[in-house]
């Protein structure tokens, strides 16, 4: 039996299977990619620091729940580094927020005399 795949693609406009070059491209060089490396590598950090949270936890976990369980000072000492992965992580992910709140324009403010609380819901 043969199987044949046949890749799908979007249609452009006038069924125009090219690449797309509508996009809005940014500067090649400055602070902005600089910036935006920095983000890159931000999330990549907190997402390590997330992974090792998690595994010491699940670590944490299985020694609590063993036949014979480890002596609560490991158990406090691991559990201790599983904090402070988790603090750094959050460190990471606020310092990826300034990041990202310095790369975008700032809002805005319609009317400044009217306070935002006071509008009633589009709802």
């Amino acid at each position: 039996m043969t199987r044949s795949i046949t890749p799908i693609t979007a249609a452009g406009k006038s069924g125009d299977n090219g690449p797309r070059t509508e996009e809005k491209a940014g500067p090649e060089h400055g602070l902005f990619v600089l910036r935006g490396r920095e983000g890159r590598g931000l999330i990549s950090l907190a997402c390590d620091a997330l992974g090792e949270t998690f595994n010491l936890a699940h670590e944490l976990h299985a020694r609590l729940y063993a036949k014979d369980p480890a002596d609560d000072r490991d158990l406090l000492q691991q559990m201790g580094e599983a904090l402070a992965c988790l603090e750094t992580a959050h460190h990471y992910l606020l310092m990826l927020s300034s990041v990202l709140e310095e790369r975008c324009p700032p809002d805005p403010d319609p009317d400044p005399g009217v306070d935002p609380w006071s509008v009633d819901p589009a709802f």
